[in-house]
């Protein structure tokens, strides 16, 4: 038994002893200080009338302060809001209180040096000012500004006479930021001198402006080629002879940008598959991204492709035939059996050409006998040009029949194959 009760009066003896230390740190911990802040603080009117206004600034404070240690060195100006009350007082100087207000910490306010302020108050006058529209930073080259807008176009000043006096105008500053379209902004509105300075000593009102300002592209005026977009080919044997538009420019309005592109404007694709006549159209015209036409210049344009057939030249044989030969004669030389045409027309009429040509004529008709140099004459295929005849004139002996078996015998030797006179008709002449 005597074990237990000194063990027991041990373990009260320590817990006795642990708590008086927790008191004690706990003592120390919340241990309050008082100190003066080491900063001050402005103060601020409140209450004050629409017709007066404060003569200068008061003059700052500065606080000490009651709390823990760590709150007191934790304190900031913007934790504090000295403040002093205007409310019910007139034109003149007025000695006021200040009052602290703690916005933040857990400190108390024990006292503010100096604890009044002195505030001269003096009525105030307002006057009605234009307002002007001033702009920043402007769009890049190619783009214009036009004549900015303030909505409202005056604002009311009010403060002391000779700050208001020295307004000359209310100020809507916006800085455009390189704005490539049209802007509309709420710009606050900020008095200034005639000079550009600011006059902070009055009030404002409104505060705000509704600014609109117009940007546009700049365009300039061109001329530009039209240039017809044709696709396709026309039917075998026929070509393009040529493409032109009607009219062959058009005025086109273009950005900055667009400056150093083509000038030129494409047309609407125009299909000539097959066509083998001229083709004449109305399509429309295809302005770029930069481009677009003048106000009296049409969209469209009229579009004329000339199709031509191929033109080319062959030499063929023709058969040779004697014709119109009087009664009574014969021809003595020998004739070739063929000449040589050349033909000049369009490739499908030529590949056309089939079977055997037209007999060539030799006209004999008026002829009596002797040597007789005769022209070659015959009628081209239609659409075709005779444009040679190889050889185009011959050579013929004509000779009298002289006995029914002597004119057998004589035509016989006198029509060769090879050209040369046969020797029975050298004999008969």
């Amino acid at each position: 038994m005597r074990r237990v009760g000194q063990e027991a009066a041990l373990l009260f003896t320590v817990t006795l002893l642990a708590l008086i230390v927790w008191f004690v740190i706990a003592d120390t911990e919340n241990q309050q200080i008082e100190a003066r802040l080491g900063f001050s603080l402005e103060v601020e009117v409140t209450e004050l009338s629409a017709e007066l206004a404060v003569t200068g600034d008061p003059l700052p404070v500065t606080v000490t302060v009651i709390g823990r240690e760590p709150d007191v060195e934790a304190a900031r100006p913007e934790h504090f809001r000295a403040t002093v009350s205007l409310r019910n007082r007139s034109a003149g100087r007025h000695n006021l209180p200040v009052r602290v207000d703690t916005l933040e910490g857990d400190v108390r306010v024990r006292a503010v040096q100096p604890e009044t302020a002195v505030v001269i108050l003096q009525e105030t006058v307002e006057r009605e000012v234009p307002v002007t529209v001033e702009l920043a930073n402007p769009p890049p080259l190619g783009f214009s500004v036009g004549d900015s807008e303030a909505l409202p176009s005056t604002a009311i000043v009010s403060g002391l006479a000779v700050d208001v006096e020295s307004v000359a105008t209310v100020v809507a500053r916006l800085d455009l930021g390189g704005a490539r379209v049209s802007l509309e902004r709420e710009v606050m509105l900020e008095a200034r001198t005639a000079a550009g300075g600011t006059v902070s000593q009055v009030l404002v009102n409104p505060r705000f402006a509704a600014v609109h300002v117009p940007i546009e592209q700049e365009v300039f005026r061109r001329t530009y080629s039209i240039l017809p977009q044709v696709v396709g080919a026309p039917a075998q044997g026929f070509r393009v002879r040529s493409i032109r538009s009607i009219p062959p420019t058009v005025d086109v309005l273009v950005s900055i940008e667009g400056l150093n592109e083509e000038s030129e404007v494409l047309t609407e694709p125009i299909d000539i598959t097959d066509v083998q006549q001229d083709v004449l159209v109305s399509v429309p015209l295809i302005f770029g991204a930069t481009a677009a036409p003048a106000a009296e210049s049409q969209p469209t344009t009229r579009v004329v492709v000339v199709i031509e057939p191929v033109v080319s030249s062959v030499t063929l044989p023709v058969n040779i035939e004697a014709v119109n030969l009087a009664n009574g004669l014969a021809i003595q030389s020998a004739l070739p059996r063929t000449a040589r045409v050349t033909l000049r027309g369009p490739v499908a009429v030529l590949s056309d050409l089939d079977g055997p040509l037209p007999t060539l004529e030799l006209d004999l008709a008026g002829l009596s006998t002797g040597r007789h140099t005769v022209t070659l004459q015959w009628r081209a295929p239609r659409d075709l040009e005779l444009t040679a005849i190889l050889p185009a004139q011959l050579s013929v002996v004509l000779t009298e029949i002289v006995g029914e078996d002597n004119a057998s015998g004589s035509q016989a030797d006198s029509v060769g194959i090879d050209g040369t006179s046969g020797q029975n008709g050298g004999d008969d002449e």
